[in-house]
């Protein structure tokens, strides 16, 4: 999600499930979490920490990421 959208859309997100939070490093994960849980009081996010550069180095190395 884009940053408008977390700010104006972040109530829709389960939280009935645990949800994993990835950008490409892990730092703007990192920061929506924060807001998410600041705002929405969301308590089942998790960061993919390293972002999915680190995902793909430990799991799929061939992945292409953009």
């Amino acid at each position: 999600l884009q940053k408008r959208l977390i700010c104006h859309k972040g109530d829709k997100i389960s939280r009935d499930e645990k949800v994993v939070v990835h950008c490409k490093s892990g730092e703007r994960s990192k920061k929506a979490i924060s807001l998410l849980s600041k705002k929405y009081q969301y308590t089942n996010l998790y960061n993919l920490n390293g972002g999915i550069l680190a995902w793909r180095q430990k799991y799929d190395p061939d992945l292409i990421v953009l």
